[in-house]
């Protein structure tokens, strides 16, 4: 290996988060997180274990940059989540067979103001309801658009369903959502304080 690509790797390393950077971050995101995942799950058993499992799997791992680290922690736990009730998530895919999608807006969520104000409304939003209203594969799609912007290739690929079917939840969850948005504002959970909503906008997107 050349001094320049020791140099490389030396100054990799020092922009790479500590075990206790990442401890500290899951820490300090730890509400926020657990909302993430209960969001996915409906449990909150499981969604608090999804964050554990999150700092584990980063604390034993490759560690990512630090400046990359928040982003991190929310695909982990985000990643968790979805592994815990991916039966669940594929199991509503026959219900979406044969639906499409007209919208062309709901192809492309890229506004960080938009998708800070409806990452909003989620966590605002009573659990109970939104599991009444949308299955785990919609739920699953928000979260993942919302919170770490992912396209609906990556959707396809993260929760293991068809992209027609992906379509067509995507379609579902952003028309309820939007649907949700015009009711007016509800109070706030006990669960859900304010100062979390402006980390969330601060912070996490």
């Amino acid at each position: 290996m050349s001094w320049f690509q020791i140099g490389i790797k030396a100054q990799e390393d020092r922009s790479r988060a500590s075990a206790a950077e990442v401890v500290e971050c899951f820490q300090d995101a730890r509400p926020f997180l657990t909302q993430l995942a209960l969001l996915i799950t409906g449990d909150s058993a499981s969604a608090e274990q999804s964050v554990v499992n999150a700092c584990e799997m980063t604390v034993k791992g490759h560690c990512p940059f630090r400046d990359w680290l928040l982003e991190w922690a929310k695909a982990a736990t985000i990643t968790d989540a979805i592994s815990k009730c991916a039966e669940n998530i594929r199991g509503c895919e026959v219900a979406y067979r044969g639906q499409a999608c007209s919208h062309v807006e709901h192809m492309s969520l890229t506004d960080a103001e938009e998708r800070g104000g409806y990452l909003a409304i989620l966590l605002s939003t009573d659990i109970s309801k939104m599991i009444a209203e949308l299955d785990a594969l919609s739920r699953a799609i928000l979260v993942l658009r919302l919170a770490i912007r992912s396209s609906i290739q990556d959707c396809v690929l993260r929760l293991n369903v068809g992209r027609a079917v992906v379509l067509a939840a995507n379609c579902r969850a952003l028309t309820w959502l939007r649907d949700l948005q015009l009711q007016p504002a509800p109070a706030l959970r006990p669960d859900s304080p304010a100062e979390d909503r402006v980390f969330v906008s601060r912070q996490m997107l």
